[in-house]
């Protein structure tokens, strides 16, 4: 395969890379993926090492996959002279897959539900925070005090407020695995209770529905011997013997 000429001017190219230089471990972008996100990881890890521009220029590729290795490929030779340039061109091509931030006062319209379990309110309220930009602390922690349905739970936030949101959050934990304890002996004494009224019925004695056969003999009181038809009789004047 031929090999493209760098797109960078010589001055980059003539810094030579130390020898303990480690690449760094972030995941490599291909077009999907976030990248400004991809940006700062990458730039984070070379600041740490104390690396030069020229030579965050000249590793950036390695970090490339697929159709974004395809774009660096094809960038001009001698066309970018700072780290700040070819970050922006990488980003102007790829900005397409920039996640779209909400602002802070969309965390104040989630509620949770009349039957929506706490634990759930709490994860969905997590996961929509991921897609907030510049929240801070206590801003956060007052969007999700003020979605909390009335209940305990907030009873108890309210007579002593938490001052941090991991500690709200710590708390309706505590409160969640409480509240799941309490509903499992529920359900086992509901249990137990219906299992020995099952016995219960069990052992009554069963009355008997059935009709008296109309085929069996029925008793009418002691037997009679059928009367004759004639009440008297001659006396034989031939002996049978």
């Amino acid at each position: 395969m031929e090999e493209t000429e760098p797109p960078f001017t010589s001055e980059i190219m003539d810094e030579v890379m130390p020898s303990r230089f480690r690449m760094p471990p972030v995941i490599q972008f291909s077009r999907s993926g976030d990248p400004s996100e991809h940006v700062e990881s990458y730039r984070s890890w070379m600041q740490i090492q104390s690396a030069t521009d020229a030579m965050m220029c000249r590793a950036f590729s390695i970090t490339l996959s697929e159709s974004a290795r395809s774009w660096y490929r094809q960038l001009k030779p001698k066309s970018i002279s700072s780290f700040s340039e070819l970050s922006r061109m990488f980003l102007t091509q790829f900005i397409s897959g920039k996640k779209s931030w909400k602002p802070t006062t969309h965390l104040f319209t989630l509620k949770q539900g009349n039957k929506e379990p706490l634990k759930d309110y709490i994860a969905r309220f997590n996961e929509e925070l991921l897609l907030v930009e510049d929240y801070n602390d206590k801003m956060t922690l007052s969007a999700m005090f003020s979605g909390l349905k009335e209940g305990k739970f907030t009873f108890s936030i309210g007579k002593n407020p938490p001052t941090t949101l991991a500690e709200l959050i710590s708390r309706a934990q505590k409160y969640t695995n409480a509240e799941e304890f309490s509903n499992s002996c529920r359900n086992i004494k509901a249990a137990k209770a219906s299992s020995k009224e099952k016995r219960s019925r069990n052992k009554e004695p069963q009355s008997s529905n059935k009709k008296p056969d109309d085929r069996a003999p029925r008793n009418h009181g002691p037997s009679r011997r059928p009367e004759g038809k004639f009440r008297s009789y001659t006396s034989l004047n031939i002996s049978t013997g």
